[in-house]
């Protein structure tokens, strides 16, 4: 793979990085943020992260990436990025 390539390919997994952590910051802002309604009280969410993999039909490797989950908010139930 040329250098460009591979410059452009980590430029882009960067930009992807940054705005999956830019939504993060905005759903868990909404729960500290929510100060009415029965779920006011309870403690505001917050995104636990996980690895991913997934694997094509012969098992080989077809990449994964970072999970983000949020479960059990003031405001968001469940909520994924």
């Amino acid at each position: 793979m040329s250098n460009q390539l591979e410059t452009e390919r980590a430029r882009a997994a960067q930009w992807f990085r940054d705005l999956r952590d830019q939504i993060v910051a905005a759903f868990e802002t909404l729960e500290d943020t929510h100060s009415q309604g029965p779920m006011a009280k309870a403690a505001p969410g917050r995104f636990e992260v996980s690895q991913t993999k997934r694997h094509s039909d012969d098992g080989s490797d077809a990449g994964g990436g970072l999970m983000s989950v949020m479960r059990g908010g003031r405001v968001f139930e469940k909520v994924g990025v």
